[in-house]
């Protein structure tokens, strides 16, 4: 797997670099030394924690605030007159 951020072979790496792994772990998998050079930053560092964790809270309300809606949306149903009116704006604005 090929970083855009060079984080091999050190043994502790910089908030930027923390950062940028933390936001990769949301969307991927992070290696055996990424997971390590994290978890020994993250010991250390109570703002790269903070960010951790809000990122996390984020992500996790994201995901919520989603299926609620996906809920919602099966339960939403249109009146044949209310699909006639939607129908005749999509083709009075297609005339524009």
């Amino acid at each position: 797997m090929v970083m855009t951020m060079n984080t091999k072979g050190k043994i502790m790496i910089t908030c930027e670099e923390s950062t940028f792994l933390i936001s990769k772990k949301q969307q991927d998998h992070l290696s055996a030394n990424e997971r390590l050079q994290l978890f020994l930053h993250l010991m250390m560092c109570k703002y790269c924690r903070r960010y951790a964790s809000q990122i996390t809270w984020i992500t996790k309300a994201i995901y919520r605030m989603r299926q609620r809606v996906e809920q919602q949306s099966t339960h939403i149903f249109l009146t044949a007159e209310q699909k006639q009116k939607i129908q005749k704006a999509l083709r009075d604005q297609q005339m524009d």
